[in-house]
C-alpha cells in the first residue's frame, strides 16, 4: 500500500481489520468455502446459523418456515471496522441488517444540531426493515448508523426479499 501512497493511517486501519477477521475466521475466507459446498448443503448450513436469529427480526417473526429459509440464503455477510458507518441519515434505503456480532449506534442530529446516540443495538437485533417495505416516502434512512467496535452484519436487500417471495 506504501508504494501506492497510501496514508499511513489508512494503512493501519486495513491492518487492523485483517487481524481482526483472521482472529475470528482463522484464515478462512467462509463465503468462499460457503460458495463452493453443493446448494442443499450450503442451505442448510446456513439456516442451521441464521434461522434462529431471522426468525426474531419483527417482520420476519410470522413467517413460514420455508420463507425464511429462502430469505437465509439469501443474506450477505459484512464486517465493519469501529467507527465505520453502516448507513447515513438522508440515503435511500435498499436493505435491512441484522448484527450477528458486535454492537452499533443509532445516531441522530436534534433540532439544536447536537449529535444524539438514541440506540445502541447489539447481536440479534435488526435495523433498517422500512427500506424493505416499499412504501412511498419512507426509503430515505432517518438516522446514521455507526459501529462500535468491529461488527459483524447481515444484510437482506429488498431485491433479495422480492426475488424470494416471487419464488
Amino acid at each position: 500500500m506504501q508504494h501506492h501512497g497510501v496514508p499511513d493511517i489508512l494503512q493501519r486501519k486495513v491492518k487492523k481489520w485483517l487481524e481482526y477477521s483472521w482472529m475470528r475466521t482463522q484464515g478462512a475466507d467462509e463465503q468462499s468455502l460457503m460458495d463452493a459446498l453443493p446448494e442443499r448443503l450450503r442451505a442448510r448450513i446456513a439456516i442451521q446459523i441464521h434461522v434462529k436469529t431471522l426468525k426474531k427480526v419483527k417482520i420476519f417473526e410470522n413467517c413460514e418456515h420455508g420463507l425464511l429459509c429462502e430469505l437465509v440464503l439469501k443474506l450477505k455477510p459484512q464486517i465493519y471496522s469501529p467507527g465505520d458507518y453502516i448507513c447515513r441519515i438522508g440515503e435511500i434505503g435498499k436493505e435491512m441488517f441484522i448484527i450477528s456480532h458486535g454492537k452499533v449506534e443509532c445516531i441522530i442530529t436534534a433540532a439544536s444540531g447536537e449529535r444524539k446516540t438514541v440506540a445502541v443495538l447489539v447481536a440479534g437485533q435488526s435495523f433498517g426493515e422500512i427500506a424493505l417495505l416499499g412504501v412511498e416516502g419512507c426509503s430515505r434512512r432517518t438516522a446514521d448508523v455507526r459501529a462500535i467496535g468491529y461488527s459483524e452484519l447481515l444484510s437482506l436487500s429488498k431485491k433479495a426479499l422480492t426475488q424470494a417471495l416471487e419464488d
